[in-house]
């Protein structure tokens, strides 16, 4: 019975799909199964009592990782390698990875006195993750010459447009002389055209920084909710002439914060502005504020405007991008203001994130600061 169960099990071995091996102590193999002899192209009376180094293992990988120590090291103390991955050799020099399960084989002493291994082949599932590390390297590299360009052409392109709108605002002002009506229309194009030129250049500039890990903030103390209804005066005029009903619903304890202002102020103006693009005359614009828990405010401007469709969801924050609409196609832009805006707000180690139930719905936008100061 028990000789018949001894041959039952060898051929399960042997019949395996699986590497399977036995080495001792001194790193020579005693056992090598019929799939692991494919597989290495040695015949079992080439490979037994020879060592592994040197045969189905080179004594370094293709980085220099020294494979003889390894082999020393997993004979010495299995229990450190009960799953090792290694690049292994084929009897052709090939080199193929193996993912290795290794158990200690126990003398009568309970000391050990040899492991035993069984290996799947996966080399191909190693050559996609080193294929998928080079692209993302290479995806990275291209993105910081891409933001190194970008701060570079924005630099260069905001100095002679300064001049620009600082000497056409000299003229429209007429402190170097009298402008006629038609004169004053066109050079009042020219300086509005440079001021919005300019702040688009500036997103750009400020994305750059940010991807490149060069964006520094500067931390004041301020009133949060000064800021937020100030906010709101700057687009009112816009409102009334739009017919939108401005709301405002800011707890007594939101007051005293420590950020950086003029980016939480360009936070706020983004989220109002956008409000106000997709809100069709007669609608509404809220901005809403409170604490939440112990060391957050929250923050929440919404509308009653064309809200996001479910299509469109992964585009609002995404560098580049605009929702195609009747009222988006009225306005040029980067489509840097919203994502802009979130990475401001995370710098500062809160969230952003928005709500829509769909098209004709309305939009919700928050986002989180810290409550506390310092």
């Amino acid at each position: 019975m028990k000789e018949c169960m001894e041959v039952e099990y060898r051929e399960l071995v042997e019949n395996a799909n699986s590497i399977i091996l036995r080495m001792d102590m001194k790193g020579n193999l005693t056992f090598f199964n019929r799939y692991a002899q494919e597989f290495f192209g040695y015949s079992q009376e080439e490979i037994l009592g020879k060592s592994v180094i040197g045969t189905i293992v080179a004594p370094t990988d293709s980085s220099g990782r020294d494979l003889k120590a390894m082999i020393d090291d997993i004979v010495s103390h299995p229990l450190r390698y009960v799953e090792n991955k290694n690049e292994n050799m084929l009897r052709n020099g090939e080199r193929v990875w193996i993912a290795w399960t290794n158990k200690a084989i126990l003398d009568k002493d309970g000391r050990v006195g040899g492991v035993f291994s069984i290996g799947n082949n996966i080399t191909k599932l190693k050559q996609a993750e080193e294929e998928i590390l080079k692209a993302k390297e290479a995806a990275e590299s291209a993105n910081k010459t891409k933001s190194a360009f970008l701060a570079n052409m924005s630099h260069e392109l905001r100095t002679p447009l300064n001049a620009i709108i600082g000497f056409s605002e000299l003229v429209k002002d007429e402190s170097v002389g009298a402008l006629n009506g038609k004169q004053k229309e066109y050079l009042n194009y020219v300086w509005e055209s440079g001021k919005h030129l300019l702040s688009l250049i500036n997103e750009v500039l400020d994305l750059s920084k940010v991807e490149a890990g060069k964006m520094e903030l500067e931390l004041t103390e301020f009133d949060l909710k000064e800021l937020l209804k100030k906010s709101l005066m700057f687009i009112s005029e816009k409102a009334m002439k739009q017919e939108i009903t401005l709301l405002t619903d800011i707890e007594e304890g939101v007051g005293i914060i420590k950020a950086d202002e003029r980016k939480i102020k360009q936070v706020v103006f983004n989220l109002l502005s956008n409000a106000m693009k997709f809100t069709p005359k007669g609608g509404k614009v809220s901005i809403q504020a409170k604490i939440a828990g112990e060391n957050e405010v929250l923050i929440c401007v919404w509308d009653t405007g064309i809200g996001v469709e479910a299509k469109d969801s992964q585009k609002i924050f995404s560098e580049f991008e605009q929702i195609s609409s009747e009222y988006s196609r009225q306005y040029a832009g980067t489509g840097l203001g919203m994502p802009l805006s979130k990475k401001f707000i995370e710098l500062h180690g809160g969230k952003m994130w928005f709500e829509s139930e769909g098209k004709s719905k309305g939009t919700y936008f928050y986002f989180t600061l810290p409550s506390k100061i310092g």
